[in-house]
């Protein structure tokens, strides 16, 4: 696909998308900022991975801009944009703290870093009561909350803005370094790769990235407690949706996260009237899709397609050779 293609792509699927988020009623559009945040989080955490950065601890990204956007906004009485730029500069920030805390960590190593950043953070929060009202939580100043309709509309241009940050970076050097980092990081210092430096850099985007989401989130649903700013449920989600969709890929996060959402919702749905049944489902059905689909949803949906092309092309040739034999014949 060419670059004139993927980005008409692009600009068409954020059109649909916003143009279904402004359209539908209030269910989907919270279905729609769900795909959002978690899309977000998910194509944060995939650009780490991209780099063989796992992370175990995206959750502390998602607090920190959760806390940075519901305190700046209480103690200033910012608005939501503005807000929300004060969660990417402490996401920012963060991921600067990490990159230089763990610079010779690799591996599994650097993701245990990560799960006891996110657990220190937690625990930090419920020992800073005067900053962050400890066990009891805070709540939103309900005279600067938006609309339902416009917290809606941001989560999905934060998407889309996520969406073209990832496909920049994809044709830039910056990627084609962190892919060299990630197959062979001796070799790519031999090359000129400062690993150091890109993985600061990194970092910095992926946490502010992360951080925006849950600053998102958190004007969303207009309280926060460390429990809920620091929970590993969305450090678990930000690693299957990528897995699931297909990691290390522009589209795999994006197509994953419809799918947990998706998922989720299904379940739900379907087997909500008896408890925790819908939870196993959904469980269940992850497990299998990632056994069965170690690409992802978009790698086995390409190897299908290549397989088709390449069996019509076998063909074609088949039938050319024997279309010249009946000639010579």
């Amino acid at each position: 696909m060419t670059a004139i293609n993927q980005t008409s792509l692009v600009v068409i699927s954020a059109i649909v998308f916003l143009g279904v988020t402004l359209l539908s009623g209030p269910q989907v559009g919270d279905w729609m900022f769900r795909i959002s945040t978690l899309m977000m989080l998910a194509i944060s955490w995939n650009l780490m991975a991209n780099a063989g950065l796992i992370s175990l601890g995206h959750s502390a990204f998602w607090g920190v801009g959760s806390y940075a956007a519901i305190l700046s906004a209480n103690a200033w009485g910012l608005p939501i944009y503005l807000s929300l730029i004060v969660s990417m500069v402490f996401g920012s920030l963060l991921g600067l703290f990490l990159a230089v805390a763990t610079g010779r960590l690799r591996g599994i190593f650097f993701a245990i870093s990560t799960l006891a950043l996110s657990e220190g953070l937690r625990i930090s929060a419920f020992m800073m009561p005067d900053i962050t009202n400890g066990a009891v939580g805070l709540f939103l100043n309900q005279a600067l909350r938006p609309s339902t309709t416009s917290l809606y509309v941001v989560g999905c241009i934060g998407a889309v803005i996520a969406v073209v940050v990832s496909v920049v970076l994809s044709r830039s050097r910056f990627h084609f370094a962190c892919r060299a980092m990630r197959n062979n990081e001796p070799a790519a210092q031999m090359l000129g790769i400062r690993p150091y430096t890109y993985r600061m850099v990194l970092l910095a985007i992926s946490g502010a990235m992360a951080s925006c989401a849950g600053g998102i989130n958190a004007w969303y649903g207009g309280y926060l407690d460390p429990e809920v700013a620091f929970t590993l449920h969305f450090t678990i989600l930000s690693q299957i949706a990528p897995i699931l969709g297909g990691v290390h890929t522009l589209v795999g996060p994006i197509i994953g996260s419809f799918a947990i959402v998706g998922l989720a919702e299904a379940s739900r749905i379907f087997f909500g009237q008896q408890e925790g049944f819908s939870q196993l489902i959904y469980g269940l059905v992850l497990i299998v899709g990632i056994l069965f689909m170690p690409a992802g949803i978009w790698g086995t949906v390409r190897s299908f397609l290549n397989r088709s092309t390449t069996r019509k092309s076998r063909e074609a040739a088949v039938a050319s050779a024997a279309g010249r034999a009946e000639v010579k014949g």
